[in-house]
């Protein structure tokens, strides 16, 4: 079942950007669909990192959904209404569901216990056709998204994804930021008295705002979990696993972000650390975010090029 979360929205006081972070889950197999949409920063649940057992039991309990549609030639075929067409193509999938799990099952058990002992970023790859997928998303760009996605032409279920999405942000007011004041997904944020940004984990405790980012990308890169833990302990207890190693996993650090300030921009010593560069239009950007630092962008060795050596 296709489902969204809007788990935080933030907005540029100095330019009016917006920023959005999503909580989706929609079928695996329009995945690649969205993952051509390149202005997303990304955290998705991984075949290689969920065990076979439970990768088993949450398809069995919310297997994907899919929009059956007619064979005819071009890239789009029409919604099949047909109930017998219907129950015989669905008693088809599920058929060929069962001997997928019954596949992995036996591929993926310990030799010791009568199976072949494959490993499961081999063997999970046989049930990613019937599962759904799970992933954080945050992006300033959602407006292209929608149009192009919320189309009669696009494949019907991400047609139904891009509409869920929009009917979520239905009625969510923005948190309006100021450059040092970050938009930190699955932190919890409140404005004082005094016009100060708190920041709180799950458990309450309060954070500064390096600590807020640290349990925000902890949070986005526990995606392949079935339950998030969004507190400071958890965040400090894989941050040696997310930054300390030669190679970085950026990705989780993609999510949070600042408004970029004002400045004068004549000169590229000029600009603020993290904006990497500017448009046509004077507009100026951190990765993939437009009028927002990324965090991505602030952290060491998050990339290597040709210049490195």
């Amino acid at each position: 079942m296709i489902n969204v979360i809007v788990v935080q929205a933030s907005i540029c006081d100095l330019t009016g950007q917006e920023i959005w972070t999503y909580e989706l889950t929609y079928p695996r197999v329009i995945h690649s669909q969205v993952m051509t949409h390149r202005m997303f920063s990304r955290n998705a649940s991984s075949t290689r990192a969920v065990p076979i057992k439970v990768a088993i039991q949450n398809l069995m309990s919310d297997p994907a959904e899919y929009i059956w549609t007619a064979n005819q030639s071009g890239m789009q075929g029409n919604v099949i209404t047909d109930p017998k067409v219907i129950t015989e193509v669905n008693a088809l999938h599920e058929f060929h569901m069962s001997s997928a799990i019954n596949l992995a099952q036996y591929m993926g058990k310990k030799v010791e216990d009568g199976g072949l002992g494959i490993h499961k970023q081999n063997v999970g790859r046989y049930l990613e056709p019937f599962q759904n997928i799970k992933v954080v998303l945050t992006t300033t760009e959602i407006i292209n998204w929608e149009w192009l996605r919320d189309d009669e032409e696009a494949q019907g279920e991400i047609a139904e994804l891009a509409r869920a999405m929009i009917k979520a942000r239905e009625g969510i007011v923005p948190q309006a930021l100021d450059p040092g004041e970050w938009h930190v997904p699955y932190v919890e944020r409140i404005r004082n008295q005094e016009g100060v940004l708190l920041y709180s984990d799950s458990q309450s405790v309060n954070l500064t705002v390096e600590e807020a980012k640290l349990v925000s990308a902890s949070s986005c890169a526990q995606v392949s979990y079935r339950k998030n833990d969004t507190s400071l302990e958890k965040a400090l207890a894989i941050k040696d696993r997310l930054f300390s190693g030669r190679k970085v996993h950026a990705s989780p650090v993609e999510h949070q972000a600042t408004p970029i300030p004002e400045f004068e921009f004549d000169t590229i010593t000029e600009w603020p650390l993290g904006v990497t560069h500017v448009d046509r239009n004077d507009v100026f950007w951190s990765g993939n975010f437009r009028n927002f630092i990324q965090h991505r962008q602030l952290i060491p060795n998050q990339n290597r090029t040709a210049e490195d050596g």
